[in-house]
């Protein structure tokens, strides 16, 4: 649980308990003990003492009060004392001043440095027996064995690890995977440490294939494994690049070694991994017998996957990586027609369409765009996406009658920007284009439409039609009374009432009162404070068995 989100995590009636205590200042005193460790005294029936300690991200790793609350994990002086302490985190004005609890004691260095050598030994090893991945990690950090060995070492020094987050339930809880992280980069370290390139693969590929099982065994909701997955590729990229130099058979043995993995079953499931494996391949494609054969490899993976609608995606991430080939080492004009061949795929039919662009060949701009919304009907980005490039090509040609056509299409499929271009391209009344615009899209209730219409009216700074929307939706009047105040102030205000009270009766906890407070303050600048405080007096009578509310607004 992270101090920064744990509303989400704790029962809503203890953390409604909780909050009402920070908000009353139950809280009476702080003490931060040691780095990113507190001690608060809250009090309640009795004065209590809560002890919190977290990390760096703000992840709780201790959380006790000395209560005897024992039907939950968290309790209400707990939550009191994590409102308090997020403001502390995020830097926020406090009324308590945090006692920082001074504990001296030696340096850690002064202490082993009057040791001696057999008592360090000593030392070290009881370490170890207690934690057996201490043991491996030092072991592989400091021992000289060969590359077997050393492999073997980081296969047993990963199993341990796995085994010290996973335990028995052979699952790794979302708050100890960032501890699983951090040990495994130990490995990564000792791979991008090792002078022996082909040790240095070996172990990369050991810590990217454990990432891959992880997303098994180990909650990710912190994207820590994905972190770790990434980050082996990357090393796998920097090897790559750091032996562009070296002798072409020690090259070609590291593309195999590469090419080899990216056939691994862990990636059957995370393909984009795959991908990025084989994109790395590129490198070796200076080599022609290399790049030959990684052409047939390409060519042999799109084939098994044709007839498979599901593999689509990963088709064109392989098309890509063939093209970027053909387009380094090959002809201009295999490369066109490469692209030519592959337009059903959004990348190719992008990039022919650049080529036509750079060319002003706009007439063949429109019917690829054309084919694209055809091909791709049933995908509402795309589609928009290919009619917005087709409606600059008709720029281009000075086609305003399709032009017009176009960019209302594309204003009724929710892009405003285009009311401006459509309005310049209209001929005539002005005024009567706009009422018969605005009637269309008031008639029509579908989203987006409903939402251009709206847009439509405040860009116009239509007063009478705004007015007959809030009066339809009045929730919306916070965000038009400002517009709408001048002209109608008395209705205005009204609105804002009904409003507020509506918003009053539907809270029940002293946040949500806080939020009418905050509606009462707005409410202020549009009616003055006589009426604010006769409203204020109004809802005080009609709640004054809600205490938290009354207290709230007293401090309007």
């Amino acid at each position: 649980m992270n101090i920064n989100n744990f509303k989400t995590q704790i029962n809503k009636t203890i953390l409604d308990r909780g909050y009402d205590y920070f908000i009353v200042g139950n809280v009476v005193e702080i003490c931060k003990q040691r780095d990113n460790e507190y001690i608060f005294q809250v009090q309640g029936n009795n004065d209590y003492e809560v002890v919190i300690k977290i990390d760096d991200q703000g992840e709780i790793l201790y959380s006790e009060c000395d209560c005897p609350y024992d039907f939950g994990s968290i309790c209400k002086h707990e939550v009191a004392a994590y409102f308090e302490l997020i403001d502390i985190v995020n830097g926020k004005n406090n009324n308590l001043s945090v006692k920082k609890v001074v504990t001296k004691q030696p340096e850690i260095k002064e202490v082993l440095s009057n040791l001696s050598k057999e008592d360090l030994i000593k030392i070290i090893i009881d370490m170890t027996q207690k934690d057996s991945t201490l043991e491996n990690s030092l072991i592989i950090r400091y021992s000289k064995v060969d590359n077997d060995q050393e492999l073997k070492l980081c296969k047993k020094h990963i199993e341990a690890i796995v085994s010290k987050y996973a335990g028995r339930e052979d699952f790794i809880p979302y708050g100890d995977t960032y501890d699983y992280v951090d040990e495994m980069e130990d490995l990564l370290e000792r791979s991008r440490n090792t002078d022996d390139i082909l040790l240095a693969f070996d172990i990369a590929f050991m810590v990217l294939n454990e990432a891959i099982e992880a997303f098994q065994y180990a909650d990710d909701s912190n994207g820590a494994i994905g972190y770790l997955a990434s980050e082996t590729i990357e090393l796998i990229k920097e090897i790559i690049t750091d032996c562009a130099d070296l002798d072409i058979s020690i090259r070609e043995m590291i593309f195999n070694k590469v090419l080899a993995q990216s056939d691994n079953k862990a990636f059957n499931r995370w393909e984009d991994y795959k991908i990025d494996l084989l994109r790395l391949c590129i490198e070796f494609a200076d080599i022609e017998a290399l790049r030959e054969q990684f052409k047939k490899k390409i060519e042999y993976i799109i084939s098994k996957n044709s007839s498979n609608e599901y593999k689509e995606y990963y088709n064109e991430q392989m098309l890509q990586i063939l093209f970027q080939i053909i387009d380094t080492y090959g002809c201009e004009e295999d490369a066109v027609a490469f692209i030519k061949e592959n337009t059903k795929y959004t990348s190719f039919r992008e990039l022919l369409i650049s080529k036509y662009i750079k060319e002003k060949n706009y007439s063949r701009v429109v019917e690829l765009t054309m084919e694209g919304e055809k091909q791709d009907k049933q995908y509402t980005g795309l589609v928009s996406k290919w009619k917005k490039i087709r409606y600059n090509a008709y720029k281009k040609l000075s086609l305003k009658e399709e032009q017009q056509r176009l960019s209302k299409e594309l204003l009724f499929d929710g892009n405003f920007e285009y009311y401006k271009e459509l309005k310049e391209l209209v001929t005539g009344d002005k005024r009567a284009f706009y009422d018969n615009l605005k009637q269309e899209l008031k008639d029509n209730n579908h989203w987006p439409i409903s939402k251009i219409y709206l847009e439509l009216i405040v860009h116009e700074n239509d007063l009478d039609e705004i007015i007959e929307y809030v009066r339809k939706y009045p929730w919306n009047i916070e965000e038009y009374a400002n517009m709408l105040k001048e002209k109608f102030k008395d209705e205005v205000i009204d609105l804002y009432i009904k409003h507020i009270k509506k918003k009053a009766d539907n809270s029940s906890n002293r946040k949500e009162y806080q939020r009418v407070c905050q509606i009462l303050k707005r409410y202020k600048k549009i009616a003055g404070v006589k009426k604010q405080e006769e409203l204020i007096n109004e809802l005080a009578t009609m709640y004054r068995r809600r205490p938290a509310f009354i207290d709230e607004l007293s401090k309007t």
